[in-house]
């Protein structure tokens, strides 16, 4: 890597280039190079520094370096940039360049000044008229005050930024030096400036030239003696003693204003406050501003609290600044902040300092919850500040996961502490939050960010989903209680409230039941002395039952003189049970030979034989189909077909098991219950077949989705009418979701062989059947719990 330096300026004098290790050669300026060995260097990737050395020489040194392939940046440096003052230049140069692998890769760093140079040059004829006394005060961007004594020659050097320039004179016979703003001017990198400052005797007027590079109008000023003998203007504080250091505690009210007088008998032309803070430079705020001036470091600073009269509009002899707000927005930690004034007259003598001085101390804020808990599903709650001194009404709020802000709707009388003070304050959520679980509360106040510990909210229900409420059950979710069997849960009912019991406590959740089906009620919870829970309203499911439960109702359609088809409804009705008739009796006509019975048969009929009423279902395995023929005397006969016999609760389907569209129905019971008898199908041999049921519980709001079921497989031959159950059971996975249909299938069997079907007599052709398994079925209900 090679590094180069270069004296060479955009605007004013140049001067020559020097290599590493060389010096400058003829015609070089005043201003020496300095020697390029002594520059610091680095090496980059991504912002991230690599490599580093303190001194050129150093890296020089250093056998060469080796990097992995990627794109750096070199940099190279002398000085420091915030370091103002003769003899002080700030070299700085880079450059990008890429490691390719298995490459060397020549750098070539060039280094220029990076900061400005100022040089004031006295003309004779200024020297001989304030032959007394003559100086220049320059302050720089980076707050830094510089002073040109009489006689000096040398340049000084300041960081980019505004530059300002003060002069102070006396004639030979004056009592007092006048002092003047002469220049405040906007300096850049690699330039170098010439101040000139001449009096014309015969006009006494003193007038400033700026580099003639720089395309800026001359000042001039009257040094009359009546100029110079007219009282400059003059700064009074108020509430603090000049540069004295003032070390209020951060965030707390002045116990009195804190403010500057301003007067310039002469007219005052401005107000000038140099600002060095490093919060309020943060915040965009350094340097110089002119306080008669559109600013938006002005704007920002009356953001904080800092407040002018009578520097703005027509602007006449006297002002005001007040810095009490500004001084209350100062944040502790962040060392001194310094305000220095200048008032500048018509005549553009300038007044002397005044420096306001300030240092916050802690004021240890802090902000914990309170012992009030927060009602549940409210949008209030309160929190706890406290600090050494301060003013509760600068703290801002919001939730602590930032979602939210809070509004400050009440403070408490401040309370005396060992440590300072402490407030109640009083804070609301935005409509539509309600807090159900403890939360945190995030506060602001000056620098501080703080997160409370979590506000304690007081316990409370809901039910999370519709779907959580069935018709003598509800599932409710309790929140802020951990000794949840201690709960006891009450229904609203005809006007008062009444227990109910308990079914199940799952984590959070508890499972009441013993509620009223079909009723919109109140649940509520509470436990022993204390107040009980808020109020959720629910509307419990219907105990629906299925149609045609007892089967009672039949409809006969007349096929031929032997055979017909049973519809497990009565005329008109079709809403409700099917079976598998319609397929069994197609092949049928009153014509030879498919008139007889094993031709076209009804598996699923009416039957007398029930366990209450007048009629029950008699479901029969049947063989069937054109082509079946009765036995003869010495062969058997032949099925073309043999099904199941099937009743289920749905449309229509001749593969009712696979392919079906269940029953609407908008309730989920627990169970099915249903009365049955079973003979299992025996002819040359009985078997040991089975009866099925099925049961299905539906949401179908999309796609199918089976909520719950339940399944039973029994067999053996059953005489006497017996209750059958069947616990439906729900899986967990779609709990959100409400009941839209439901399926029921009741299945003779599954055995269909020749040899175990009950055959028709021999050479019969009227009313002979080929029959199976029979399951007979009354009395159907869904049980509710």
């Amino acid at each position: 890597m090679n590094v180069q330096a270069s004296n060479e300026v955009i605007v004013g004098v140049d001067a020559s280039r020097a290599e590493a290790g060389g010096k400058s050669g003829e015609g070089a300026a005043a201003e020496s190079l300095p020697d390029v060995n002594d520059f610091s260097v680095s090496v980059s990737s991504h912002g991230e520094k690599v490599l580093s050395w303190d001194t050129y020489r150093t890296m020089s040194e250093e056998e060469n370096f080796e990097l992995r392939p990627g794109a750096y940046v070199a940099k190279a440096w002398y000085g420091d940039l915030s370091d103002e003052g003769f003899d002080k230049p700030y070299f700085e140069g880079s450059q990008d360049f890429t490691v390719k692998r298995g490459e060397t890769t020549p750098v070539n760093v060039s280094c220029y000044l990076a900061n400005a140079r100022l040089a004031v040059v006295y003309t004779d004829d200024f020297k001989s008229y304030f032959s007394a006394a003559y100086s220049a005060e320059v302050t720089g961007a980076s707050g830094n005050k510089v002073a040109y004594v009489q006689d000096e020659q040398r340049s000084a050097y300041f960081a980019p930024g505004t530059v300002s320039v003060r002069v102070k004179v006396r004639k030979a016979g004056q009592a007092q030096e006048a002092e003047y703003e002469v220049k405040s001017f906007q300096a850049e990198a690699r330039h170098a400036y010439t101040l000139t400052l001449d009096v014309d005797v015969s006009s006494a007027t003193m007038t400033v030239e700026f580099s003639e590079e720089v395309s800026d109008e001359n000042v001039s000023f009257d040094v009359s003696n009546e100029a110079l003998n007219a009282p400059a203007p003059y700064l009074k504080a108020s509430g603090f003693v000049p540069e004295n250091i003032l070390e209020p505690v951060e965030g707390a009210n002045a116990k009195e204003q804190l403010s500057v007088y301003v007067n310039a008998a002469a007219g005052l032309a401005s107000c000038k406050m140099t600002v060095a803070s490093s919060y309020l430079e943060e915040k965009g705020v350094s340097g110089e501003i002119d306080l008669t001036a559109a600013d938006a470091k002005l704007e920002t600073l009356k953001g904080l609290g800092f407040q002018t009269k009578g520097l703005s509009g027509n602007v006449s002899q006297m002002a005001l600044i007040d810095y009490t707000g500004l001084v209350g927005n100062l944040p502790a930690g962040r060392g001194e902040s310094a305000f220095e004034l200048r008032a500048i007259d018509k005549y553009g003598k300038v007044s002397d300092p005044l420096t306001l001085r300030v240092a916050p101390q802690l004021c240890n804020f802090a902000v914990s919850p309170t012992d009030v808990e927060v009602p549940f599903l409210g949008n209030t709650c309160q929190v706890s500040i406290s600090f050494v001194d301060g003013d509760p009404s600068k703290a801002s709020f919001v939730l602590a996961d930032g979602s939210q802000p809070l509004t400050v709707t009440g403070i408490s009388e401040g309370m005396a502490t060992e440590n300072g003070r402490q407030y109640i304050v009083s804070l609301q959520a935005p409509d539509g939050v309600q807090f159900k679980d403890p939360f945190k509360v995030s506060a602001s106040y000056l620098a501080y960010s703080l997160e409370s510990a979590e506000l304690p909210v007081s316990y409370g229900i809901l039910v999370d989903s519709e779907a959580d409420v069935w018709a003598k059950r509800a599932v409710v979710h309790v929140y802020n209680e951990e000794n949840l069997s201690a709960l006891q849960f009450q229904q609203y009912k005809a006007g008062k409230w009444e227990n109910v019991s308990v079914k199940e406590i799952d984590g959070n959740y508890v499972t009441v039941n013993g509620l009223s089906s079909n009723s919109a009620l109140k649940l509520r919870a509470r436990k022993t002395d204390a107040e009980p829970t808020n109020e959720v309203e629910i509307q419990t499911e219907e105990e629906l039952q299925v149609p045609n439960a007892g089967m009672e109702s039949w409809s006969y359609e007349r096929g031929g003189d032997y055979w017909g088809i049973w519809y497990p409804w009565n005329e008109p009705e079709t809403d409700g049970w099917n079976t598998l008739n319609l397929k069994t009796t197609s092949d049928g006509s009153d014509n030879f030979p498919y008139d007889y019975a094993y031709v076209a048969n009804s598996g699923t009929k009416e039957t007398a034989d029930c366990h209450k009423g007048e009629k029950a279902a008699l479901i029969r395995t049947v063989g069937w189909g054109a082509g079946t023929t009765a036995p003869g005397p010495f062969w058997d006969g032949s099925m073309t077909h043999t099904d199941p016999g099937y009743l289920y609760l749905g449309k229509n389907s001749e593969s009712p098991e696979t392919d079906y569209s269940p029953y609407l129905f908008a309730s989920r019971p627990d169970a099915l219950s249903f009365y049955y008898k079973y003979t299992p199908s025996s002819g040359r041999s009985a078997s040991n077949d089975n009866f099925e049921v099925w049961v299905k519980v539906e949401n179908r709001d999309g796609s199918p989705t089976v909520l719950g079921q339940g399944y039973l497989k029994s067999g053996g031959k059953v005489t006497n009418y017996t209750q059958g159950s069947i616990s439906i059971k729900y899986t967990a996975d779609y709990r959100d979701r409400k009941a839209t249909h439901i399926y029921i299938i009741f299945k003779s069997g599954t055995e269909t062989r020749y040899n175990y079907m009950s055959v028709p007599p021999r050479m019969n052709l009227s009313d002979g059947e080929y029959i199976g398994s029979q399951l007979y079925i009354d009395d159907i209900s869904l049980i509710y719990e």
